[in-house]
């Protein structure tokens, strides 16, 4: 080097980088894993709204129709209202919805992309992973769908994570028969969870959640139409949350911890999720057909290969008056696991005993990484070409 080279004082050199102190807003959830909702559609935006109501604030809601964001019970400032183009046909004709046209939505989610980041740049702040919520047969959740996923895909890579595909999850509720009476809905719906599984099993989104609005109506058949929505929406979000929730409990039995529950999240495919109240615990066959039928009456969609499934979470909650009296209760309960272990072939089971309140005990199931729903989907092509 030069001895008469002088390195230069440099003005920036007197100004320190400022830490990123935009959190978003604060959540008050208090479970294992910071998660963020965008719904999108009416569908989409309810159950992010069922997420916001249990502390999860970092949640969006988008939609091209201004007047269904209207009930959606989140603060106006976490809402978007999708626009095309000013000028164009679709602004023109359009601004009320997407009409059930999935080719629209796309195209004006892609053009509010900007916009739908910079509000996650407010909203979410840090946040470890993100789900997408969308009604598969409508418009504008189906339509913006895989607009949304990349722009979640963009925000993580942003926050410096480098395996978004696995941090990204989608959460698909689909219409019911009598909504099917519609052949745009069925195509709709059927076209969209065979994208979303293919992106699944590829690895592309982690976990797909799929929620089966008409299998929820057959196992309710008595619920009144003003509490149809947020019985089915509130049940999806409670059911996550408690496995949340859990992970941050410690259990002098045996520990379901974040790690387990961030596994699970992990194995791309689908997910389904379930609890069971077991009402008589003296037989030792009690809880396994307890969780039989929580695999068999989960709020999702059938036509599920459990074989296929590549992680599980089994957790028992008991009172603890149950716990203190119940004589062969552990030997149910370890009856039940291996039932559990059984039903899923290779998957890794994860498992948790826990100890809460009195005089009921619950078992919750969660089990992800299982190929589509092939019944399920074949039924939605029949909607449509019949």
């Amino acid at each position: 080097m030069d001895d008469d080279f002088l390195i230069p004082e440099l003005p920036i050199e007197d100004f320190e980088i400022p830490e990123d102190k935009d959190e978003g807003i604060e959540s008050t959830h208090g479970g294992s894993i910071e998660v963020a909702f965008i719904g999108a559609g009416q569908g989409g935006s309810r159950i992010a709204e069922a997420f916001h109501k249990l502390g999860y604030s970092k949640t969006i809601a988008v939609n091209t129709a201004k007047h269904d964001l209207a009930h959606i019970n989140l603060p106006d400032e976490q809402k978007l209202h999708m626009l095309g183009e000013e000028g164009g046909d679709w602004y023109q004709t359009h601004t009320r919805g997407a009409g059930k046209d999935m080719e629209v939505a796309a195209s004006t989610a892609s053009g509010n992309s900007q916009k739908i980041y910079d509000l996650m740049l407010k909203i979410f702040g840090k946040t470890e992973r993100i789900f997408v919520a969308i009604g598969a047969g409508g418009g504008t959740g189906g339509g913006s769908c895989k607009i949304l996923i990349e722009i979640a895909k963009k925000y993580l890579t942003y926050m410096g994570f480098d395996d978004v595909e696995k941090r990204v999850g989608v959460i698909c509720a689909l219409p019911t028969a009598g909504e099917c009476a519609s052949p745009n809905v069925a195509r709709n719906a059927s076209g969209l969870v065979s994208v979303l599984s293919d992106m699944a099993e590829n690895s592309e989104i982690s976990p797909l959640l799929i929620v089966d609005n008409d299998k929820i109506k057959k196992l309710y058949p008595g619920l009144t139409v003003k509490k149809f929505w947020p019985t089915v929406n509130s049940t999806i979000a409670g059911l996550y949350h408690t496995f949340n929730k859990i992970t941050t409990l410690s259990s002098g039995y045996t520990t379901f911890d974040p790690a387990d529950y961030d596994s699970i999240l992990r194995s791309h495919g689908c997910m389904i999720l379930g609890v069971t109240n077991v009402k008589d615990w003296s037989s030792s066959t009690n809880i396994s057909n307890a969780l039989r039928s929580n695999l068999s009456k989960t709020l999702l969609a059938g036509g599920f290969d459990l074989s296929t499934a590549k992680s599980v979470g089994v957790v028992v909650v008991g009172g603890s008056d149950i716990f203190e009296t119940a004589v062969g209760l552990m030997d149910s309960i370890e009856y039940g696991f291996d039932t559990i272990a059984n039903l899923v072939g290779k998957a890794l089971v994860h498992r948790g005993i826990y100890e809460s309140g009195q005089g009921k005990l619950r078992v919750y199931t969660i089990v992800s990484g299982m190929d589509r729903p092939t019944e399920r989907i074949t039924e939605l092509n029949r909607f449509h070409r019949g």
